[in-house]
C-alpha cells in the first residue's frame, strides 16, 4: 500500500495583475464596508474548499479568485496568500503541477512581507508538500528546515513536522519519519488541529502497512478515522476507511474488508468521488465472490 493508495491528502500572471489593477485603484472604505467585504472573501474561501473537496474544482477556482480580487481590493496581503493558496492547491488535485507552483511561489513573495512567521511557513509548508508530490523529498526538505521561519505550535508547525516525517521516510530513514510523525500527531492533538492529526497517523499506516505490520498499521489507521470524524471531514474518513479495508486485506481479515470497502465505497459514492468509488466497490466484488450493485 503506497502513501498515495492511501489518502488524498490544484494563469498566474493573470492574478499577479489582478493584484496590482486593484491594490492600486481601490478608493479607501469605511471600517464597517471593509469589515463586510473581508467577511465576504472569507466565505468564498470556504465554498471554495467545500467545492474542491467535491472535485469541483471550476466553481472552486472561480470562488477563489472571487476572494482573491476582494483581499487584493483591500491589500489584505495574508488573505491574498490563503487564496493564492488554495488555488495552487486546486491545481494541484487537477494534476496541474506547474500551476501549483506558480500559484505557490506567488504567495511566497506576498508572504515574504507578513510579521506573522505562520503566513511563510504555511506557504513554505505547500511548496514542501509539491516536492515531495514530485518525487524530490531533498528539495522538500530545503523547504522545510528554514530555520529562519519557525513556529513552535499549532497547525503550520504539526504540517511542517509531518512532511519532514514524509521526506525522510522517501530518503530512506524510517526511525526518523515515525518519530517526526508521533511528533506532528502530538502537536496537533495539542492544537486541537484534528484533520492535521488525521493526516499525520494516516501516514504512520502506511509506513507501518508497508512494513507488513498490519495490527499497528490498523491502530493508526482507526485512528486517523477517529480524528477526521470528530470534525466531519468526509473525504478524509472515506479514506482512512479504504485504509482499513486495504490493511484488513493484507492481512487475511477479509469479513473486515469487506466491511471497510462497504462503507468506503458507499462515503466516496456520497461524496461524488466516481473512480474512488469504483475502485472500492470492484475490490468488494473480489473479495465478495458476487456482484456488488448499487443498493
Amino acid at each position: 500500500m503506497t502513501p498515495a493508495a492511501l489518502r488524498f491528502l490544484p494563469g498566474a500572471s493573470f492574478v499577479i495583475g489582478i493584484l496590482l489593477l486593484f491594490s492600486c485603484s481601490t478608493k479607501p472604505e469605511e471600517p464597517a464596508q471593509l469589515y463586510t467585504r473581508r467577511v465576504q472573501a472569507d466565505s468564498l474561501l470556504v465554498q471554495g474548499f467545500n467545492q474542491s473537496d467535491k472535485l469541483n474544482f471550476s466553481p472552486a477556482k472561480a470562488s477563489f479568485n472571487q476572494a482573491l480580487n476582494i483581499y487584493a481590493s483591500l491589500d489584505n496581503r495574508e488573505g491574498m496568500v490563503n487564496a493564492l493558496l488554495a488555488l495552487g492547491r486546486t491545481s494541484r488535485l487537477e494534476g496541474d503541477m506547474a500551476s501549483a507552483e506558480e500559484y505557490y511561489l506567488h504567495a511566497e513573495s506576498l508572504a515574504g512581507f507578513s510579521e506573522d512567521p505562520k503566513v511563510m511557513r504555511s506557504v513554505l509548508n505547500h511548496l514542501a508538500d509539491l516536492s515531495l508530490r514530485q518525487g524530490d523529498p531533498v528539495k522538500a526538505m530545503d523547504y522545510l528546515e528554514d530555520g529562519e521561519i519557525e513556529v513552535s505550535s499549532g497547525r503550520e508547525r504539526a504540517a511542517q513536522l509531518r512532511l519532514r516525517g514524509s521526506a525522510e521516510y522517501a530518503m530512506g530513514d524510517e526511525n526518523a519519519a515515525v518519530a517526526l510523525l508521533n511528533e506532528a500527531a502530538e502537536i496537533a492533538e495539542a492544537a486541537d488541529e484534528k484533520i492535521e492529526a488525521a493526516q499525520a497517523y494516516y501516514k504512520l499506516a502506511s509506513i507501518a502497512s508497508l512494513g507488513a505490520r498490519f495490527e499497528d498499521a490498523g491502530n493508526w489507521a482507526l485512528k486517523a478515522l477517529d480524528a477526521d470524524k470528530l470534525r466531519e471531514y468526509s473525504p478524509g474518513i472515506a479514506a482512512d476507511l479504504r485504509a482499513l479495508a486495504i490493511i484488513s486485506a493484507k492481512s487475511g481479515d477479509n469479513k473486515a474488508a469487506r466491511d471497510y470497502y462497504m462503507r468506503s465505497w458507499l462515503a466516496w459514492r456520497a461524496l461524488g468521488y466516481s473512480d474512488e468509488a469504483e475502485s472500492a466497490r470492484l475490490e468488494l466484488e473480489k473479495l465478495s465472490s458476487r456482484p456488488v450493485t448499487v443498493p
